[in-house]
């Protein structure tokens, strides 16, 4: 009978499992919240009660128990509890509860009991086992204070005490009034306390035989969620398996493609450097169309490709040292044509001449080609701006600034995943596959950098790239 080790969930048939750890809190929370009822319900009975495990060691009193006697429930634990009950009690008090012990039945008996300012005053005991399959699991043991007055160890009743006896009877049957004048005083009241801490200990009994049950439905409901959790952990097995063979599936065929592309590329570059034997300009024009588009395929299939190896892990750095300074500008130079057939700006805004940095130069270029061109391709009219500088603990910051069409709040959340897009429409403007900005950021976490926009419609949008000036 342990209020803190027995606890209960309110009777109420569970709802359905949604996910094992949602129920299990909820089961933790019900177990919990009824501990603290049977501890208010414990606390809420106006006797001195304590509780002993299966050992006859307290292991927990009330605050009635704490008052009365002055002891705290630290020094009460075990047998301290003994202090409290007069030395000429304690003897007679441990062999009634040891033969009670092998009898496995309760037994009622009077000791006193000691106030903090030594005055001793006598209790009404009644000593209960909780008997859990055939064996003793804890000790119940509930006081009742006799309001009597001693004299020459003849008992005498005050009539305070007979007015609580009276009462008592009175709420407890009707007809016992009628019979209280005819007993002795002292029987009528270890009567009506007696039958007072039967009902007491009766409604107890009835909480743990429902603790008990309810417990059971607790293992049960434990049982069935730990064979959901096994079932989860199969399907993402399942699904990491899935994950894998997606990646190893793209990483194939976009490599298979890329040799196609390349030769597709390359003999359009060749014809076109013999322009002087075609016919008419129609077939440059043709010729054209066929290098941009083959262009932009490849450009595709490598973006998948890195995007596979980047999930698969397969992608590494392989850092040396190098001017990023000279980088920016180069690349600004190599994506000036994009932005001077729309009539945009495109400069370097920086007081670097130089800046020497340890990272991987393919992947940095990467960068920089996915952040400028997607800026490009998204502003009409203005520019953008490229921005280099030094910060605080050896680290470096790339800026990337349009006066583009901007993104939308609710856009900015997802702007980094894969194949998102703002426009995900069929009729959408602005082509793509929604694959850049996911390896830009992808790229910039394993060099342990780090990737931010600013952006509202109409207003343009900065990207801020920081870096480490050298990666491991």
């Amino acid at each position: 009978m342990n209020p803190a080790s027995n606890q209960q969930i309110p009777e109420s048939n569970p709802s359905p499992v949604k996910s094992p750890s949602v129920e299990v809190e909820q089961l933790r929370l019900r177990l919990q919240a009824c501990e603290t009822r049977q501890q208010q319900l414990l606390q809420a009975i106006p006797h001195i009660i304590w509780l002993a495990d299966a050992n006859k060691l307290v292991v927990w009193a009330n605050q009635h128990w704490c008052s009365y006697t002055g002891l705290t429930m630290a020094a009460s634990l075990k047998q301290g509890f003994l202090q409290a009950l007069h030395p000429q009690d304690r003897d007679r008090f441990l062999s009634l509860w040891q033969q009670a012990e092998i009898a496995a039945s309760q037994f009622t008996l009077i000791y006193r009991l000691f106030q903090p300012n030594g005055i001793c005053q006598k209790f009404l005991v009644q000593l209960v086992p909780l008997i859990v399959a055939g064996q003793i699991e804890s000790w119940g043991a509930i006081h009742t204070h006799l309001p009597l007055v001693n004299r020459q160890d003849v008992i005498q009743p005050s009539e305070e005490s007979v007015e609580v006896v009276q009462n008592y009877a009175a709420w407890q049957d009707g007809s016992a009034i009628v019979n209280v004048a005819e007993q002795p005083i002292y029987l009528r009241l270890q009567g009506a306390i007696a039958s007072q801490q039967t009902h007491l200990i009766d409604t107890l009994k009835e909480r743990e035989n429902r603790l008990v049950a309810q417990n059971e439905q607790l293992l049960q409901q434990t049982s069935k969620l730990a064979q959901q959790n096994q079932q989860i952990e199969r399907q993402q097995r399942q699904l990491q398996q899935s994950a894998r063979l997606k990646s190893q599936f793209l990483a194939t065929i976009s490599h298979e493609l890329r040799t196609p592309m390349n030769a597709i590329i390359g003999f359009s570059q060749l014809l076109l450097r013999q322009r002087r034997y075609l016919s008419d300009s129609s077939q440059e024009d043709m010729l054209q169309r066929i290098l941009s588009n083959g262009r932009s395929l490849l450009s595709l299939i490598n973006n998948i490709l890195d995007l596979s190896n980047l999930e698969a892990g397969y992608l590494a750095l392989n850092p040396e040292n190098l001017d990023l300074a000279l980088l920016i500008r180069a690349t600004v130079e190599e994506l000036r044509s994009q932005a001077d057939q729309k009539g945009l700006t495109l400069q370097v805004q920086s007081n670097l001449q130089t800046l020497m940095v340890s990272n991987d130069r393919d992947r940095l270029h990467q960068i920089l080609i996915i952040l400028i061109s997607n800026a490009i391709k998204f502003t009409e009219s203005g520019g953008v701006q490229v921005n280099l500088e030094q910060l605080p603990g050896d680290r470096i910051c790339i800026t990337i600034q349009d006066t583009g069409i901007g993104i939308s709040e609710s856009d900015l959340t997802h702007i980094f995943e894969r194949f998102r897009q703002a426009d995900q429409s069929q009729s959408r403007r602005y082509s793509g596959a929604g694959l850049g900005l996911a390896i830009a950021d992808w790229l910039v976490r394993i060099m342990e950098g780090d990737i931010s926009v600013e952006s509202s419609p109409g207003q343009g949008s900065t990207f801020r790239v920081e870096l480490p000036r050298r990666v491991r």
